[in-house]
């Protein structure tokens, strides 16, 4: 009798342990919690505003790609080959098929339009090409890129 009275004393300090040992390792002074959250965040370059490099408007979204690709010739090669480019992830091994298997957004269901087979025009229309509108679209064409789609900084770029 008196060994469980006292089990109950060894379960408390057990639970006030695995309580107070992480708040003790996290504020201690020289914990691993930084005092610059973003001191580990990569710098990107500056914002450069654009609109004074250019006279004029542009007619059409594969114009400012145009213009965009002058000075900028390694953008559309870089971003030709990007997952993010072609929704499809370079082909992997996958249980129960043979070969490599080339999956991603473009032809497999997920969890955030199911599938773009059923709504192509509104499932594209922020993807960063002019044009797809079905399984023709030719990932391989520099002009279906659109710059603005990510670049846009006036807030008043939409597709569609």
């Amino acid at each position: 009798m008196p060994a469980t009275k006292n089990n109950w004393r060894l379960v408390l300090a057990a639970v006030v342990l695995l309580l107070v040992a992480p708040v003790w390792f996290f504020t201690r002074s020289g914990a691993l919690v930084a005092d610059d959250p973003w001191a580990n965040v990569p710098r990107r370059p500056a914002h450069v505003d654009h609109k004074d490099l250019y006279d004029g408007t542009f007619a059409t979204g594969p114009e400012v790609t145009a213009a965009c690709l002058d000075c900028h010739e390694d953008a559309a090669d870089q971003i030709l080959h990007t997952v993010h480019w072609r929704w499809l992830a370079d082909p992997v091994p996958m249980a129960g098929r043979e070969g490599l298997i080339t999956t991603g957004k473009k032809n497999t269901i997920n969890n955030f339009c199911i599938g773009i087979q059923g709504n192509w025009e509104k499932c594209t229309s922020c993807h960063a090409g002019y044009g797809w509108e079905d399984a023709s679209f030719d990932f391989e064409d520099s002009a279906n890129i659109d710059c603005l789609v990510c670049h846009d900084s006036s807030g008043t770029y939409r597709k569609g």
